[in-house]
C-alpha cells in the first residue's frame, strides 16, 4: 500500500501477509564518525565498529535497511557517497526535527511503511528522537534497537 497516489515502492515488503505487531518492516541504521578516506558505497563508508555490527544485524534481518546520514539523510545501502564532517547531534533542535521529517517523507518515496509496520531504528539517540515522531506519524510502530550494552550512539553524521 503505496502511501501517496502513484508513489509505488522502490523496496517490496512483503505486501501479500500483513505485518505482525512484532515483525520489523524495515530497519534505519545510524552512520558514523569513522569513515574511509575515498567515495564509498554508504554500507562500506562507515568503518567503526559499531557501525559494523549493525550493519551485520541488518543485513541478516533479510528486511530491506537503510542508511541514515544527518547530512543526507535517507542513504540506500548502495548510494555513493564522500566522506564528510557534520553531525546532527550539535544542530538546532529545529533543525533535527526538520531532519526527522525530511527523512520519514524520503522513507515514504521508496518503501510502503505505514500502519502495522514496525521500523526498527539502530542509531544514536539523536537520531532516534528525531525520526520516531515523524515515523509514528505515518501509523507506524517505532522500535529502539541497540547491537550491545555500549550502544549509546556514535553518529556525527
Amino acid at each position: 500500500m503505496s502511501m501517496r497516489p502513484g508513489v509505488r515502492s522502490a523496496t517490496p515488503f512483503a505486501a501479500s501477509s500483513p505485518a505482525s505487531s512484532t515483525a520489523v518492516s524495515v530497519i534505519l541504521v545510524g552512520g558514523g564518525r569513522a569513515q574511509l578516506s575515498e567515495p564509498a558505497v554508504a554500507r562500506d563508508l562507515y568503518v567503526s565498529p559499531l557501525f559494523a555490527r549493525r550493519r551485520a544485524r541488518a543485513e541478516a534481518s533479510g528486511v530491506p535497511w537503510f542508511v541514515v546520514s544527518g547530512r543526507w539523510g535517507l542513504l540506500d545501502p548502495g548510494d555513493v557517497l564522500e566522506p564528510y564532517s557534520f553531525s546532527l547531534a550539535e544542530q538546532s533542535v529545529s533543525y533535527q526535527r526538520a531532519w526527522g521529517r525530511f527523512v520519514a517523507e524520503q522513507l515514504c518515496l521508496v518503501s510502503s511503511v505505514g500502519r502495522g509496520n514496525v521500523v526498527e531504528i539502530c542509531a544514536g539517540a539523536a537520531y532516534a528522537a528525531a525520526l520516531t515522531a515523524p515515523i509514528e506519524y505515518l501509523g507506524a510502530r517505532v522500535r529502539r534497537a541497540t547491537v550491545d550494552a555500549s550502544d549509546s550512539g556514535d553518529e556525527q553524521r
